[in-house]
């Protein structure tokens, strides 16, 4: 996975981002609370967020070559260095205690690694009782059709260059399923594919 078809996509979903942050807000429900996003698809979902919740204490962070820059660049020219911190991490071992997060998002979680099932259930690990994990990517619920119809056609090539996964509501039941998180889990299939988890 090539860093510059990353930032590309980063890139291209800026003006989705903020209907994507309302998504999740909605789904999670509170106004503070310990936030993680993981994966190198960010931070834009994470600084909507501290837009939104200014009361959120965020973390971001992947292990992919040179995201870790990216990431502290973005945040810095955003001027949220102070809100959202940045850290080196394994999507599949978490480098947190279980039970220490509110909050976990993590988009493309389901289309462009092999272990999902290991990707939910970390999340599920690090969750505090009564919170909300959101894996899974697309563009978003709340998105207006005019941006719809504006990023897809380049979407679509990035993801074929990204070699991204097609998935069915299907199998996304069947990683819930394998996971161990039925009872807590739904799926979200407006506009994209989200799994999400209520702890």
């Amino acid at each position: 996975m090539e860093l510059e078809d990353i930032i590309a996509v980063n890139e291209l979903f800026i003006p989705i981002y903020p209907y994507l942050a309302r998504q999740i807000a909605q789904e999670y429900g509170r106004k503070n609370g310990q936030a993680l996003e993981i994966g190198p698809y960010g931070p834009g979902i994470s600084l909507e967020l501290a837009r939104l919740l200014p009361e959120l204490s965020i973390t971001v962070g992947d292990d992919s070559p040179g995201t870790g820059a990216y990431l502290r660049q973005k945040i810095e020219q955003a001027g949220l260095e102070g809100r959202i911190k940045v850290r080196e991490i394994d999507k599949y071992h978490l480098p947190l205690l279980s039970d220490s997060v509110d909050l976990v998002y993590f988009r493309g979680a389901l289309f462009f690694w092999q272990d999902t099932v290991e990707l939910v259930k970390e999340a599920c690990r690090v969750l505090k009782a009564g919170g909300l994990a959101m894996l899974g990517g697309g563009l978003g619920a709340y998105t207006p059709e005019e941006l719809v119809t504006e990023i897809v056609p380049r979407s679509q090539e990035l993801n074929r260059r990204l070699a991204k996964a097609v998935l069915t509501r299907e199998d996304a039941g069947r990683i819930i399923e394998r996971a161990g998180v039925t009872d807590q889990a739904r799926l979200d299939t407006r506009r994209g594919l989200w799994i999400i988890v209520r702890k």
